[in-house]
């Protein structure tokens, strides 16, 4: 009984386990059922969708392209129902129903005759049934009923699928009453045959068409997806506008050619009834046909009344379109955008210098005559705008577009698709230039997402919104190249000037007309510019395949009057352009060369002449023999160098040097006579024709000297022959830097045992190249930043430590900026000697953030303090006084004005007040307005400044983008506006290489096996051993690799070339100097300054003795000289621009006239390479 209980217990289990998985198998089964009966619940949605009425709303109404359809076989429909009338008229038989509805009987009719025809003004004889019966043929019956079936059969649909309340509110329209007049009465004549002749205004249809016309357009654009502008819109105006007169013309036609039938003295044809509504609706009226009977009449001044009630409703409209679209400008059409190329230039204002500018830049291009601009702003235009735009130089090459670069349909107006660039220009005028740069890049991303084919040329201001538009070809950042200029301004002064002249497009025309010499010259020689040409296809350079660069740079300046600078290697796997690649470098076919010229190679013949041509050959062969005789030595010299070192080249040198000194004597006759300033040019402006081969005067040999160091050899100079021996004994030697100014090689208590050379760890901003630069080993503290500040780790911060004279560079900024990082980059390059760096003092009107401080810190020798230039304590305690330059940035927030012009006002007037006070001291200045540069170092009695302002404008009537270059700050490179940075990205468009060209001429960029910039200061020696340029070129190129490219010149006032002419000037009366009575109070005023500035410095505790009240020369005028000629005379004090190779270290030239005696130590830094003098010919 046991077992069989648990048996029995068993399969109970087991049947409840049984019954368990079933549970769940059905509990499964269940949950899975009510899954897919929730994922298809009964319930069907969107069933209206199905419903008779939403299918045909969906074909009609709902579907844009069906409804396009639709609307075109409307239009299509009533079109054939008016021509059907109009056929229906022409085929009419008035016999029919003239006499009292039938035909007349025997040839009668019921018009009397009379043998003169006489006008009745009005009639009451109505032929009654002629109005209401015509002639209808039946096949033209049939299809005037198939037309009204099938047109009324849609107006009910329609009706039905568009009503929402009621479908008496579509019953009641008025274009649905046409239809049922139009329509019902011909439907009606089936239903008796004599019906079938029943007069219906068929006509009416035309108002229909012009309906579906108006649906047509809409339509269109829905369908085509096209973007609906102003142009569009006026030019659909203008079509509706004339379909309404069309159709007035019509029904006015049709309805007195009908009416006049019942007239029994006067009945129309159907071109007659033309030639009447023409007539009328012209208000011409010759009277010859008009209405005889009363109902004419009435139907006549009806549609008369209604024209005029119409037309001119319609007109306004039209004239406020056209109004809208003079504003908004026009539209960019496809059709012409595929004859003619195009540029879009996008900005949100538009002033009248900036587009000037441009357009002249960018025209300045030959290759560009044919290119349009095309230039979209949202902002309106002002009156002296649209005196431009409608100028005949520019009506056919500028077009003015309203709108912005965020929309597309405003892109596609300009066809940015198909253009061939993008320029995206900032907002100048916006106070806060971080939002005009977040524009700007909005700018370009929508350009990008909308045309990612097109090229983009952006302008931005501050160097961290770089890295949001990096995806640019091109990119010019303002800020960069403003402090990166400025700074090397401070080293090299009139650099801002040079690159001004190299950047703005010139003829070189601006000093023809000038009085004085100086501005001839500086005027001349303004038309230099950076020009491009590959090797193979230059008429110059192809004959120096497989030379030396330095040797094809000076054969070719020599001859051609054109500087070599640059080179790019295209078989390179990263071709870079290259500034002054060394001695080392020898030039290929493929290679892109690059000089300073007056213009293109292409666009300049060279001058020939058979006794040059003859000499020239006659050098050739003296030239290829001693080739011969530099392999020979060279195979000698792998063997011993002494065995080269007495080798001797007399007879041959000698006699190759007579040739060479026979060519450049030719033609010399102005010279011998004194006149320095003739063009002595070898090429003039036209087509190149000539392809006349030159060889090299002065070889260059490079032998293996006894150290093994590879050195260079100059064969003796043609031009110098016979002068070597003295220079080197007289030891004469090159100004370079004025070995032993600087603070670091004084004092040793500055850190220098701390200092190296290398790449800056950290940057202000993220974009930054990676320059090498004097840096300390370990950063400095932030108590060590702050000037006038003394701390425990250096006591020297202040300005009355007499270690500073004539050493400070001070800046003064409104903010810390980013763009600071560019101006010390410059001023601690690796290229400059460590010893003869200058301290940088950052004057700031806010405190900087720990970022900035921690930037700076990395540097040697730069400091900050709070402070303003308007202060006079702030600049004294800066050490304005021991300042070598001041370097003023135009404030950000003067520009809160509605006047941009005076945007430059509180600048400008500090930088006039800090002349007072301290007339000795650089002030370098930047503008934001280049046509405030007038006001700099304003003299009001001065009749010298009146002069330069005449000849300014008169230069500017003439369309001179540099108007104002004969200025004497700007001439002198004291004052800078950043305006003039946007012919840079300008010109970029014809030459892709300006911006890496300026970046690698200003420091910003390294390039390895690059040149940099440096200078050479011209003493009384050196003239006397180079008197002309050519001279100074060649040696200094064969020798030491340096290439000059520009003379810095001042003229002292006590030169009777500097003073102005007075005979010129006293054209109307003797000239007006001031008065005794001025002179004195200009005396009086002087002293008051000297005993102001001494009291606050006595009150900070600064020494008298620092302050220098002399006032510089007023006369003297500092000039740039961009690519002299070869005979053009150097003069004492000349600072000479160089490209020196990259094994070289840049030097800057320094101020004699506030030059102090020290004891200068002669130890070399590590970083740089020793440049030995000695071996120059001149290097005095």
């Amino acid at each position: 009984m046991v077992l069989e209980g648990e048996a029995v217990s068993a399969s109970m289990a087991e049947m409840q386990l049984d019954m368990t998985a079933l549970a769940t198998e059905v509990k499964g089964s269940v949950t899975k059922d009510s899954t897919e009966q929730v994922d298809k619940a009964p319930v069907k949605y969107f069933t209206y969708d199905y419903s008779i009425k939403r299918r045909l709303q969906s074909f009609l109404v709902g579907d844009s392209r069906s409804r396009f359809y639709n609307t075109v076989f409307d239009f299509v429909i009533k079109l054939t129902a008016c021509l059907l009338y109009i056929t229906r008229v022409q085929l009419d038989d008035t016999r029919e129903y003239e006499c009292g509805g039938h035909r007349c009987e025997n040839g009668t009719t019921a018009i009397p005759e009379s043998e003169e025809y006489t006008m009745v003004f009005s009639s009451t004889r109505i032929n009654w049934y002629l109005l209401l019966w015509v002639h209808r043929p039946f096949p033209l019956w049939v299809l005037e009923v198939g037309l009204s079936t099938v047109t009324l059969i849609k107006a009910l649909i329609t009706v039905y699928v568009t009503y929402k309340m009621s479908p008496m509110e579509k019953i009641v329209e008025p274009f649905f009453v046409l239809e049922l007049v139009s329509s019902v009465p011909m439907i009606v004549t089936v239903c008796w045959w004599p019906l079938r002749n029943l007069y219906v205004p068929t006509f009416l249809n035309i108002w229909l068409a012009k309906e579906a016309l108006e649906s047509l357009f809409h339509d269109l654009h829905l369908t085509k997806q096209r973007f609906q502008c102003i142009a569009v819109t006026m030019y659909q105006q203008m079509l509706i506008l004339t379909a309404t007169l069309v159709c007035l013309i019509i029904t006015t036609v049709c309805g007195i050619q009908h009416i006049q039938r019942a007239s029994q003295l006067e009945r129309l044809s159907l071109f007659e009834s033309v030639w009447f509504v023409i007539v009328t609706f012209s208000t011409v009226g010759y009277g010859d046909i008009s209405p005889d009977i009363w109902l004419g009449q009435l139907f006549m001044m009806l549609m008369i009344c209604a024209a005029f009630a119409f037309v001119p409703r319609q007109v306004e409209i039209i004239a406020s379109t056209w109004i809208e679209r003079q504003k908004e400008g026009g539209t960019f059409s496809q059709h012409r955008a595929s004859r003619t190329k195009h540029v879009v230039v996008c900005t949100s204002t538009l002033s009248a210098d900036t587009l000037m500018d441009f357009l002249n830049e960018f025209y300045a291009h030959p290759k560009l005559e044919d290119h349009m601009v095309v230039l979209l702003s949202p902002s309106e235009l002002d009156l002296t705008m649209q005196t431009i735009l409608r100028d005949p130089k520019w009506v056919n090459r500028v077009m003015y577009i309203r709108g912005s670069a965020l929309k597309d349909a405003d892109l596609s107006r300009c066809r940015i698709q198909v253009s061939e660039a993008c320029f995206i220009l900032g907002n100048r005028t916006n106070v806060d230039k971080d939002a005009a740069d977040q524009h700007t890049i909005l700018r370009s991303w929508a350009v990008k997402d909308f045309a990612p084919n097109c090229p983009q040329y952006v302008q931005i201001f501050k160097p961290e919104s770089k890295i949001h538009v990096k995806f640019a070809e091109h990119i010019v950042c303002e800020d960069e190249f403003k402090y990166a200029l400025l700074a090397n301004n401070c080293l090299y002064p009139g650099l801002s000037t040079l690159v001004t002249l190299l950047l703005h497009t010139s003829r070189g025309e601006e000093g023809q007309g000038a009085a004085e010499k100086w501005q001839q010259i500086y005027g001349r020689h303004s038309g230099n510019e950076i020009y491009h040409i590959q090797l193979s296809n230059s008429i110059f350079f192809r004959q120096y395949k497989g030379w030396l660069f330095t040797e094809a740079a000076v054969d070719s300046h020599q001859r051609f009057g054109v500087s070599l600078v640059g080179v790019e290697d295209r078989r390179s796997v990263d071709p870079r352009l290259l500034l002054n690649p060394g001695s080392s470098y020898i030039l290929k076919d493929s290679d892109i060369c690059f000089y300073l010229s007056v213009t293109e190679e292409e666009y300049s013949k060279i001058v020939t002449d058979p006794v040059v041509r003859d000499k020239v050959r006659a050098v050739k062969e003296e030239i290829n023999h001693t080739n011969m005789l530099r392999s020979a030595c060279k195979v000698m010299a792998n063997h011993t160098t002494k065995m080269v070192e007495n080798i001797h080249f007399s007879q041959t040198e000698n006699h190759r040097a007579q040739m060479a000194l026979e060519l450049q004597n030719l033609n010399q006759e102005e010279e011998e006579s004194g006149n320095e300033y003739e063009d002595d040019s070898v090429f003039s402006r036209s087509m190149s024709d000539n392809s006349l081969q030159l060889s090299p005067l002065a070889p260059v040999i490079h032998v293996t000297g006894p150290e093994g160091d590879e050195c260079e050899e100059g064969v003796e100079d043609p031009l110098l022959h016979g002068q070597e021996d003295s220079v080197k004994d007289s030891g004469t030697e090159l100004d370079r830097s004025g070995d032993g100014d600087g603070v670091l090689n004084i004092y040793p208590d500055m850190g220098q045992e701390g200092m190296c050379t290398g790449v800056p760890p950290t940057s202000m901003y993220i974009g930054t190249k990676e320059t090498i630069c004097h840096l300390v080993a370990d950063r400095r503290q932030d108590c060590c930043l702050r000037w006038d500040q003394t701390c425990e780790h250096c006591s020297y911060k202040h300005a009355r430590d007499s270690r500073w004279d004539n050493q400070l560079i001070i800046l003064a900024a409104e903010r810390p900026s980013s763009g600071i990082y560019n101006f010390i980059v410059p001023l601690r390059s690796n290229f400059l000697q460590r010893e003869l760096l200058n301290p940088i003092i950052l004057l700031l009107e806010n405190e900087p953030d720990p970022i900035f401080l921690h930037s700076i810190s990395q540097f040697p020798m730069v400091y900050w303090m709070l402070g303003k230039i308007t202060v006079l304590d702030d600049l004294l305690r800066a050490g304005i006084n021991k300042a070598a330059h001041i370097v003023i940035v135009n404030r950000e927030g003067s520009q809160v004005c509605k006047e941009n012009t005076l945007a430059d006002s509180n600048t400008i007037v500090a930088v006039q007040t800090i002349h007072k006070l301290f007339p000795s001291t650089s002030v370098i200045t930047e503008l934001s307005q280049s046509s405030n540069m007038r006001f700099m170092q304003f003299r009001a009695l001065d009749e010298y400044s009146w002069k330069i302002s005449k000849l300014e404008r008169t230069i500017k009537n003439q369309g001179s983008n540099l108007s104002y270059m004969f200025r004497i700050p700007f001439a002198a490179g004291n004052v800078f506006s950043a305006c003039m940075l946007d012919t840079l990205l300008y010109q970029t468009f014809v030459k892709d290489y300006l911006i890496s060209f300026v970046r690698l001429l200003l420091g910003i960029d390294r390039v390895e096996g690059s040149g940099h910039l440096s200078s050479i200061r011209v003493k009384k020696q050196t003239v006397a051993t180079f008197p002309t340029y050519g001279r100074l070129f060649q040696s200094l190129v064969l020798t030491t690799g340096e290439i000059p490219i520009a003379i810095y010149r001042t003229q002292r006032g006590d030169n009777p070339s500097d003073r102005l002419d007075e005979h010129k000037l006293r054209k109307n009366g003797p000239l007006r100097g001031p008065s005794v009575k001025t002179r004195r109070r200009q005396a009086t005023m002087k002293k008051e300054v000297v005993r102001l500035v001494k009291c606050r410095m006595e009150i900070l505790g600064l020494p008298d003795d620092d302050y220098n009240d002399d006032h510089r020369n007023k006369t003297d005028v500092s000039f740039v000289i961009v690519n002299p000629y070869y005979r053009r005379r150097l003069k004492r004090g000349d600072i000479v621009y160089v490209i020196q190779p990259s094994s070289m270290c840049a030097v800057q030239p320094i101020d004699l006239r506030r030059r102090k005696t020290r004891h200068c130590s002669t130890e070399t830094p590590p970083t740089c390479k020793k440049v030995d003098l000695v071996h120059l010919h001149s290097v005095p």
